[in-house]
């Protein structure tokens, strides 16, 4: 393949990701409907109002993931701040989705559970991508095993390189 070739196949490449970014972002919307209806359900039921975003979303599955769950093991388990999953939390025991407790060898550290409103919104959110990753895998039936270690070995590659700019100061990329 000459070099306008390949030029012409980075640039396709790189609409591709560009489009399934969109697409992405019209899935988030979709998973925020999909739940919006039972989420106003919880609200009236608790007598609370809550808007709810992707993200306090994910909080809220970690924690039903790895309850009980503290701040800290949060954070790391969603690469965040302990100050935005602290805020999320203060939402989430407002509305009635999670509660405190506290380990009996350990009566100072804070851990969280869900409430049942909380796990029934899990348990909402968990369905919604196990749908997702069953429609996933029967799409990548189509392909051979080399073309699915290669996808494998580029998503990787994104995956590990995605950031624009290194803890050293250099740029991806590049």
């Amino acid at each position: 393949m000459d070099s306008s070739h390949l030029e012409h196949a980075k640039h396709t490449i790189l609409e591709r990701l560009t489009d399934i970014f969109h697409q992405q972002e019209r899935c988030e919307e979709e998973i925020r409907a999909s739940l919006a209806g039972r989420i106003e359900q919880l609200r009236e039921e608790n007598g609370k109002k809550l808007q709810l975003t992707l993200t306090e979303i994910h909080v809220l599955s970690c924690i039903g993931d790895h309850e009980p769950i503290n701040v800290t093991s949060i954070a790391d388990k969603m690469e965040t701040t302990k100050a935005t999953v602290s805020r999320i939390c203060s939402k989430f025991l407002q509305a009635g989705f999670l509660r405190r407790t506290r380990l009996s060898d350990n009566k100072k550290e804070v851990y969280f559970r869900l409430a049942p409103a909380g796990k029934e919104l899990h348990s909402l959110h968990q369905e919604y991508h196990e749908n997702i990753k069953e429609r996933f895998m029967r799409f990548l039936d189509r392909y051979t095993e080399e073309e699915l270690l290669f996808a494998e070995r580029l998503f990787r590659d994104l995956s590990a390189n995605w950031r624009s700019v290194k803890a050293d100061g250099t740029r991806f990329f590049e």
